[in-house]
């Protein structure tokens, strides 16, 4: 499971605006998905993770708390050879490593993307 919370300074905007809370989950699913992807034998650029996200709205004690829970399964999909409607699964072992470098590079595009939004 994957939780990403954000500073409270960046919380309001979530609150506010649907395009920013799709905007922040996509840039986490994404840059989950590459690692899996690159952590992953013999997965190609068609492999796929697998997930569901939930978003949360509100913290333990009922505070106004945006955040996100997302369950990813440990490696990717891609399709089977020859272009059958076979689906091979990939598995992926990540690193401590990996995860801190998942995070710093969520973190990155995430104060980019609001930079970028002004």
């Amino acid at each position: 499971q994957w939780v990403l919370s954000l500073p409270k300074r960046l919380r309001y905007f979530l609150r506010q605006d649907r395009r920013t809370v799709t905007a922040v989950l996509n840039i986490l699913l994404r840059v989950v998905e590459q690692a899996l992807r690159k952590h992953a034998p013999d997965s190609g650029e068609k492999a796929r993770l697998g997930a569901v996200s939930f978003v949360h709205r509100f913290g333990s004690a009922l505070n106004e708390d945006l955040h996100f829970h997302c369950c990813v399964l440990d490696g990717v999909f891609e399709p089977g050879p020859e272009g059958g409607e076979a689906v091979l699964f990939r598995e992926a072992v990540l690193t401590a490593e990996d995860f801190q470098w998942i995070q710093a590079r969520v973190r990155q595009r995430v104060l980019r993307w609001f930079a970028r939004q002004g």
